[in-house]
Formats: C-alpha cells, structure tokens, sequence
C-alpha cells in the first residue's frame, strides 16, 4: 500500500481521535460510536503490515491476527479514555429520575458533600446556602436568610436533586469551573474532593427583606433592578417554601427522609404554587402596565405624539365588543391628550391607539422588549407573550384590548421590570443577572460578572418621550401615591381583570436623584386596585434603595 494512501488514513483517523475529544455530549455518543468503525478501518489502512512473499503463509496469518488485535486494542483504549478522562463529569453528573424522587451516582454525591458545597452569598456577605458539619459528623444543607432562601432553591441529593440557584449553578457550588477545568480535571482523576465555590449574588439583603415583608406572604412577585447594569437587587416571590425541609443529603437518617417526603407531599397537594418561582416564572395579565409597550410603538412609529388628542366618551364598541372607561378624572371631559390617556390610564384612548398602530406594529413593538424570547438571566425565565391563541390579534377587539393590556396577555414581573428598565435606559434592555462573581471559599474572584446590553426596544428619543409620560403619570397622574421628596419617579399602576376573581394590583415604575437609577416591578395576585395595593410596595422598595 502507497505511502500516500497510510499517510491520508493516519491524517484521517487522527481528526477523528480530535473530534472524539472535542465532542462528549449524549447527542454525540452515537455519531462517535460509529465512527469508531471507520477509525478502525482508518488505523487498519495505515498500520498494516506490508509483508512480502518471502514471509510464509502461516507467519504472515499471525501477524495479521497481532495486527488486527493491536488495532481492537487501540480502539479500546480511545473510547475507554474518552469515557474515564474526557467525559468522566457528564456521566457521573447524571440524574435519573423515578418519578417522585432522584436517583444519582452516589460515589459523586458522597464525593460532593465530603469536599462541602459552596455558599451562596448575598452582595454584603450574608449567607443564604452553605454546607454545615453537625455534631455527628454529617454535612447538611442549610438556608439561614429565608427572605432569599427560595432564590437558592434546595439541594436534595438523596431525594428530589436541586432547584433554582442550586440547579443552574450546581457545576461551580461543586467545584467545578471552565477557568480551572485542568486542576478539576486532576481531582477527579485521582479521586480527590474538590472544595466547593461560593456564588455571591447582587442581592441586597436589606432591600429582599423589605421586599419579602412587603409582600406579607400574599401571593405575588417584586423585581428590584439597578437600571443601567440589569443587577438584581431584590426578587421576592411569595408564597414560598422552606427548602431546609427538603435539603437532605445521602447520610440522612430514614426518619429525615420520611420528614422530608411528607413536606414534599404538602408542597405537591397545595394550590398556592410555592415552587413556582413568580418574577420569572409566573405568567399574569399585565393590565395598565402594558399601555407602556403600547405608547412605544406608537411614538417610534410616528403615528401619534404625546400631544395627540383622543375623544374618550366614556365606552367604545368595537366589532360587538364594548369597551366601558371607568378612569376619566372628569366625566364631563371628552377631550385628552396621548400624555394624559397614559397618566390616567384611559382605556378607551389606548384602545383606539392600538387599531391605528395595528397587530403587526404592536407584534413588533413587544418583540422589542423581548416579548416571544426567553429572558437571559440565571434562573429560568419563561417567555412573556402576546396572545395564546392565533390570530388573536387580527380581530379588532383582540387588538384593543390587548392594547390596553387585557386580551390574552401574559407577562412575567421581570419582563416588565425590563421594558422599565428599557424606558430610562435611553430604549437599552439590560440583559439582568442574580449572580455577581464566583470565588474560592478564601474569597479569590474565579469568574466576575459584566453589565452587558440584551437587545434595543427604542431610540433615545422615544425612550425620552416614554419616561417623559411615566414622569406625568406620577407628578400628576393616577401614580401621584409614588412620589418621593427630592427623587426623579415615573411609573405606571395597573389593574388586571381575570375572570370573576379581583384583579391583579400591578405597579411599574423608576426614581432616582439626578437621574433615574432604579426599576421596580410589583403584582400581587387577586389583590384590587394597583393604586391602592402595588404601588405603596414600589415607592417603599424604591425609597429604601435609594437611601442604600
């Protein structure tokens, strides 16, 4: 066999070895055993003995058969490297579930709580999650800070694995990172605990307690965010749970388990959604608060100005649809401008606002804020939406409805801290992050965090505009309750109908000294008017900010 020939099949094997080593994910494992066929094939064409006529017969058929040995050997030890080196974590780091409860390799989760978990952090230090010894010896998980301990989630190895920050972050809080993936690796390889990082989060310990008492285990969600970075300062989400009755590790006694399942039980049997998470994963109608959204498309697409006078009568049909306005400050007024209709919160006005804008351009305008899309964030975020059903939209009296925010719409509280954010942000939405810095237990910075932008919603001038109108709103709109002495506020209160339940109390709004520095995003589920309810819990998360 040509030189030529062994050299291509060598060239040929070798950039399959580096794809092997490239690739050690489940969607490969396939693909990869296949081409250990063709490897061999390859390492056959170009290791095989040239022997002459001279060799006998008998000679020449044991050297093949060494050959043929060699190169099975060969292939061996590269599928065994690639299993027991390469991708020795994702294998161990396996879950398989049974249902109800977990099933894990318990080598690594003995491993794993033999070289203690790191904490997470709050921004000053508080410790929300860590890793006790007790007095018999055994790690436990606790959550010492309960105004943020369901932000971490649980750590239930023997039982139901993990949730929330202990899930997303579950590679680093094991002592696992891309930056020091070589000493990692050596660990592992020779079976030697590897501490733990600690996540600091940005939380303000201080302002998720005032944020977790406002709430007063009502049902509902606040967002807390600087303005400009996207760092989360507060995210309370009530009712919650008590992960230190679920965090039970491999050593735990039976009669723990059993404790551990019965709460588990109750928190499954319950129809107050404890595990959800509200500000990412709850879906409300967003009310009032949408209208937002809705004067954005209109000024950047130059239908409408502030200035813009609408005629609001008091009802407005429209298709068999008739819409009742229940807002005008004065009922013998017919007259308002754009700036007005949002600062009053006129229904009736946004209605008409959003027939002229159209579906396409409110579609638009939404998806500019994110609407359709995962929100980037550390934990997940389920999408905020503009309808449920298709073609919602292309009939007129889904179309204004939606655009005084009822219709179908579902928003997530963070989705609406972020159009917020967008407003005073010269149209920027920040992309938010829960997580500022990953670090050795001795405080050594592993990975830091950097504010970066998400994705434009507006220009600079519309955004002026829009703040301009949630400045009015509260200077001398219907959100004059979120006034603060010597701060810059705007905001938007909302009222969301669901059905024959109360509506939704809902609450955007911003403030700051010189500029805007802050965002906040409230509902309370079921709870009224978001005047009465909401708003007080804004303008207290607001002022406590600002005297940070």
């Amino acid at each position: 066999m040509s030189w030529f020939v062994r050299t291509t099949a060598l060239v040929s094997a070798t950039a399959i070895v580096a794809y092997g080593v490239a690739t050690t994910e489940d969607r490969t494992d396939p693909r990869w055993l296949a081409l250990l066929v063709v490897l061999g094939l390859l390492w056959g064409v170009a290791l095989w003995p040239a022997l002459g006529r001279q060799v006998r017969t008998m000679d020449r058929t044991m050297v093949h058969v060494v050959a043929a040995f060699g190169i099975g050997f060969l292939l061996v030890g590269a599928q065994l490297v690639r299993v027991q080196a390469l991708d020795r974590e994702r294998i161990q780091s396996r879950i398989y579930s049974t249902g109800t409860e977990v099933v894990a390799d318990p080598r690594r989760q003995a491993l794993a709580e033999e070289s203690r978990r790191g904490r997470i952090l709050a921004s000053d230090g508080t410790v929300i999650a860590e890793t006790r010894v007790g007095e018999d010896g055994r790690p436990q998980r606790v959550y010492p800070f309960g105004p943020a301990a369901y932000l971490a989630g649980y750590y239930s190895p023997a039982l139901y694995g993990a949730a929330n920050l202990e899930l997303s972050y579950d590679a680093a809080l094991s002592g696992r990172s891309e930056a020091r993936r070589l000493r990692e690796w050596i660990d592992g390889i020779l079976n030697r605990p590897t501490p733990g990082y600690d996540i600091v989060l940005t939380i303000d310990p201080e302002l998720q307690a005032l944020a977790d008492r406002l709430l007063g285990g009502r049902p509902g969600a606040v967002v807390l965010l600087d303005a400009h970075t996207g760092a989360v300062l507060a995210m309370a989400s009530a009712p919650a749970f008590d992960p230190n009755q679920l965090a039970v590790g491999t050593s735990a006694s039976e009669q723990e388990l059993q404790a551990a399942r019965a709460y588990w039980e109750s928190l499954q049997q319950s129809n107050d959604g404890r595990l959800v998470l509200r500000p990412t994963q709850g879906r409300y109608p967003p009310g009032s608060t949408f209208k937002t959204v809705t004067l954005t498309g209109a000024l950047e697409s130059g239908i409408a100005t502030l200035d813009k006078v609408y005629r609001d009568e008091g009802a407005l049909t429209v298709d068999s649809r008739v819409i009742i306005e229940q807002n005008r400050p004065d009922p013998s007024r017919v007259s308002y401008t754009l700036e007005e209709g949002y600062g009053y919160s006129l229904n009736v006005v946004f209605a008409q606002l959003g027939l002229e804008l159209g579906a396409s351009r409110l579609t638009e305008a939404a998806q500019r804020f994110g609407f359709g899309e995962p929100i980037p964030f550390d934990l997940p975020a389920v999408p905020s939406s503009l309808s449920t059903s298709p073609g919602y939209l292309t009939s007129a009296a889904g179309l204004a409805e939606t655009s005084f925010g009822q219709g179908q719409l579902l928003v997530t509280p963070l989705q609406m801290a972020l159009v917020t954010a967008a407003v005073v942000n010269d149209g920027e939405l920040p992309a938010p992050y829960l997580v500022g810095r990953i670090q050795t237990p001795s405080g050594e910075v592993v990975e830091q965090s950097q504010p970066r932008t998400w994705r434009r919603a507006m220009s600079r001038e519309t955004a002026a505009q829009v703040e301009q109108a949630m400045r009015w709103s509260v200077e001398l709109g219907y959100a004059s309750g979120a006034q603060i002495p010597g701060a810059i506020v705007g905001g938007k209160t909302g009222t969301a109908e669901v059905g024959d339940r109360p509506p939704h109390a809902w609450f955007i709004g911003f403030a700051g000294r010189e500029e805007p520095q802050y965002v906040v995003a409230v509902v309370v589920e079921n709870a009224g008017s978001g005047t009465e309810v909401a708003l007080p819990i804004g303008k207290a998360l607001l002022e406590a900010a600002l005297r940070r």
